[in-house]
């Protein structure tokens, strides 16, 4: 198999989606870093940028149709390993519960099983994302970096935290149910 004969320019244009959400998951340790050293303002900065680069890499791949097979695979799991490092590091601080971050990821590890299951069973689920799971997901960012920024400028909301983090769970769940039934309906809808 050779390589297509294009311009490393154009080849890099292609790839810059791609590029922008490998730097972004470059980042995880050093966000992780930040936080084991309380260096807060640093472990928010990178989170910002992080979140920032998501952005960037979608629209890129979205108006300029840059999308990429390797682009579906490598952006979540760029966000995903973002969010499940920074969620365990604040856990492992003391500033978050255990069980936060354990309903979390239970739900991604739930929505993991039923498609490997279906998959499995000859139904392969082919459900867009969600609303509900985006908003999810929004809300789960915006969380994490209020909490590292709080922390960077010395402000402490406790009770907020008590509150956001029960709902952010319940969320959690309710987008688990909501994609799980609209796998259900569209499976059934195929025929599979």
């Amino acid at each position: 198999m050779s390589l297509p004969h294009l311009p490393l320019s154009t080849m890099l244009l292609r790839s810059l989606p791609n590029l922008i959400t490998a730097a972004r998951l470059a980042l995880v340790p050093f966000v992780v870093w930040g936080i084991a050293r309380e260096a807060w303002g640093t472990a928010f900065l990178l989170f910002a940028v992080a979140g920032l680069s998501d952005g960037i890499d979608g629209v890129l791949a979205r108006r300029y149709g840059l999308a990429s097979r390797l682009g579906a695979i490598l952006d979540p799991l760029a966000d995903k390993a973002l969010m499940l490092a920074v969620l365990v590091s604040l856990t492992l601080a003391g500033l978050v519960p255990p069980w936060f971050p354990a309903v979390l990821v239970a739900r991604d590890a739930l929505i993991v099983v039923g498609a490997a299951l279906a998959r499995r069973a000859g139904r392969p689920l082919e459900t867009p994302p969600l609303a509900i799971g985006k908003f999810n997901t929004a809300g789960q960012i915006a969380f994490l970096a209020w909490l590292l920024g709080s922390r960077a400028l010395g402000i402490a909301a406790v009770g907020a935290e008590a509150v956001v983090m029960p709902v952010l769970a319940g969320l959690s769940v309710a987008s688990a149910v909501a994609q799980g039934l609209a796998a259900w309906r569209g499976g059934a809808a195929t025929g599979r």
